[in-house]
């Protein structure tokens, strides 16, 4: 038996729901699905009353659910802060934000807070040939 919606089908769907069937069990008994019921429920709320939470799995008093133990992040490694040099003091009179900085300007970083200004000399490449030379590691570096 499937389910029309004709007045007499929804009264005996909602006489089924009135007597505590669930959605699932009404669908089976006229062979649709359960959406096809809680559409019905939904769009005929006069005749299907609201139930609550009565279907809800709900746990037992006492058992509450105990956070567990959060592990602690692993401590971050700051990098260790590049020295300024007497070139870097010279080039901060020229220097420039990040957004002035053009193709073939030093986009070496000054400073440790912001506003951050970069270089801007004149380069080839990312970095102009001081701070290229101190990118590099140097030659008894990393050698244990």
């Amino acid at each position: 038996m499937t389910i029309q919606h004709r007045t007499v089908d929804i009264e005996a769907a909602a006489k089924l729901w009135r007597d505590d069937l669930s959605a699932s069990q009404i669908a089976k008994r006229f062979g649709v699905s359960r959406n096809v019921i809680v559409g019905l429920a939904f769009r005929n709320r006069s005749l299907f009353p609201w139930r609550g939470d009565a279907g809800k799995k709900t746990r037992a008093p006492g058992q509450a659910k105990t956070a567990r133990p959060r592990k602690r992040a692993p401590e971050l490694k700051r990098e260790p802060e590049i020295p300024a040099t007497a070139y870097d003091a010279e080039r901060l009179q020229s220097a420039k934000l990040l957004h002035h900085l053009t193709a073939g300007e030093c986009c070496w970083p000054f400073g440790n807070g912001g506003p951050y200004l970069f270089c801007a000399a004149e380069t080839t490449g990312r970095y102009c040939r001081n701070h290229h030379a101190r990118s590099l590691p140097k030659k008894n570096e990393g050698k244990a």
